[in-house]
């Protein structure tokens, strides 16, 4: 500490550091409004100070912090109640400011219709409709009846209660949820047939996402949701209605919405990385030796050309071997348990943002046809994401036409090479040789070669020992998720279990790679390292 630096001087230091960015959130939460909840916690805080500089020496400085801030947000609170009292003695359409009022007057006004506007953003559409129509576009009951479809009394009753409801959120301070200010990120992972873009392209916003996260397990009207994630009732029905379309939401018979899929929390997720880590070791070693053992065989039935190193073959072989494993399990259940109401057969689950100690997601994406398909596995550690890329579906076509038919570069049309050229297949996937063959860069599978690896794999002696090790972290999984106890999983459960045990793949990837069992490429940006065509 600085010699000239008084107590009062390192308790102000302390406040700044440590406090005035939390007591500016806890006003935020009490308030629901960022102008608001400056002005609170500017308050509090002068009010923190000059107690300081008038001498007052806290014991517990951080109690002594935050009794003073529920001081000055009861205060406020009170303020905020009695300023709403004056409002329930006159109609809420009586909130203009008339000519000539004073200045103070018409801030007092000013407020208060803040307030209404703020609980017309937080009421139910059936409300609402009502409302507008009624004071803010001057129509009679008789022509709201007529334009909402109601009967007069109807609308009476709506407004009746309307301004019940009205004068009761006016006169509390609504406590917004934290992902009103601070929302949260949620991993959203499919499978299977999603031609109509589901269901990520419902899920493209924190606000989507957040949605999902609040009402997984925890049914919620939209009127709970818009005060949790501060979003006004208008926008939320949109957003609701849109998952809801995407069978993301489920509506329930009392008007609430729950989340139709699992979303792991974080502390599931540490449980199943736990688990799924104690035997991880062994898995490794297992795989590394069923993938040594297996390189010659591979070599033998021509899936890789002789420029293709060992090590890229065991990229893909021990990737691929845990794979076949993990499709052997029982329990394993990689479809979706029921066809969404387009007819598409997609699946999918959440994560809650978590920081595991290591990344464990990797993906495994493809495309192409029945005859011709590219496949890759996407590693997000060491470069590896995406490599020298990804063939598109014209590239994946025309390279496997190319092996298949054992076509020379000559004997490609203009429009062929134009695919085929410098920034399509041409230096990534594939070389021309001096005789103007064509020799592809990636592993390629012809006729029953891939089930040949298969059966190699399945006859190795340490297989059954690792497919065993599998199934324990399988079942391991399976449990951790079933004591959650969260409904949707009744029927969803195989699915998240045969989800989840996909991670095991990154940690055996870690684990080779930290051994120095597998080596990663030189140049990952070039690297096609676990890519492979599949020609039948």
């Amino acid at each position: 500490m600085n010699g000239e630096e008084t107590v009062v001087q390192v308790y102000i230091r302390e406040y700044v550091k440590q406090y005035m960015e939390k007591v500016f959130y806890f006003c935020l939460k009490k308030t629901g409004s960022q102008q608001e909840a400056e002005d609170l916690a500017s308050d509090i805080s002068v009010c923190i100070f000059a107690e300081l500089r008038r001498g007052v020496i806290p014991q517990h400085f951080s109690a002594w912090v935050w009794q003073i801030a529920r001081n000055r947000y009861s205060r406020w609170a009170d303020i905020r109640h009695k300023r709403a009292e004056r409002l329930s003695e006159i109609d809420i359409g009586e909130c203009e400011a008339p000519a000539g009022e004073l200045m103070e007057e018409r801030l007092i006004r000013d407020e208060e219709l803040a307030l209404l506007r703020r609980e017309l953003a937080f009421i139910s559409s059936e409300y609402r409709n009502v409302l507008v129509a009624y004071y803010v576009e001057d129509m009679p009951v008789r022509e709201v009846a007529k334009k909402l479809g109601l009967n007069m009394e109807a609308v009476k009753k709506r407004l009746i209660r309307a301004r019940k409801l009205l004068r009761g959120g006016m006169s509390m301070a609504r406590e917004f949820g934290i992902k009103s200010y601070n929302p949260e990120e949620v991993n959203i992972i499919s499978s299977g047939n999603q031609p109509s873009g589901l269901p990520h392209s419902a899920i493209d916003s924190k606000i989507s996402q957040n949605i999902l996260l609040q009402a997984s397990g925890n049914p919620s009207t939209i009127e709970e949701l818009s005060i949790e994630l501060g979003i006004a009732v208008p926008y939320m029905e949109e957003e609701v209605g849109k998952l809801v379309k995407a069978t993301l939401l489920k509506r329930l018979g009392n008007k609430k919405y729950v989340t139709n899929f699992f979303i792991e929390d974080r502390e599931i997720q540490l449980r199943i990385y736990a688990a799924q880590r104690k035997g991880a070791g062994e898995r490794s070693r297992l795989a590394d030796r069923i993938a040594e053992e297996l390189i010659p065989t591979l070599r033998k039935l021509g899936i890789a050309g002789e420029h293709i190193s060992d090590s890229d073959i065991k990229w893909w072989l021990v990737l691929y071997i845990i794979d076949f494993c993990i499709q052997k399990l029982e329990g394993y259940h990689s479809e979706w348990p029921e066809k969404r109401e387009n007819g598409e057969t997609w699946g999918v689950m959440g994560y809650e943002s978590a920081e595991l100690p290591e990344e464990c997601g990797m993906g495994h994406s493809g495309c192409g046809t029945d005859e011709i398909m590219y496949w890759l596995y996407q590693i997000p550690d060491y470069n590896m994401w995406m490599r020298a890329g990804r063939m598109n579906y014209r590239e994946t076509l025309l390279l496997g036409d190319i092996v298949k038919n054992k076509r020379s570069l000559s004997s490609l049309s203009e429009s062929e090479l134009e695919i085929w050229r410098p920034k399509g297949i041409e230096g990534r996937f594939a070389h021309t040789a001096e005789d103007g063959t064509v020799v592809p860069d990636i592993l390629v599978f012809e006729g029953d070669a891939l089930d040949e690896v298969k059966k190699a794999i399945a006859k190795h002696t340490a297989f059954e020992t690792l497919l065993k090790n599998i199934q324990s972290a399988f079942d391991g999984t399976a449990d951790i998720l079933r004591e959650s106890g969260i409904d949707v999983l009744h029927n969803q459960l195989d699915y998240c279990a045969s989800m989840d045990i996909s991670r095991i793949r990154m940690m055996t990837v870690h684990d080779e790679v930290d051994s120095g069992r597998l080596t990663v490429p030189a140049d990952p940006a070039r690297s096609t390292a676990a890519m492979w065509l599949e020609l039948r």
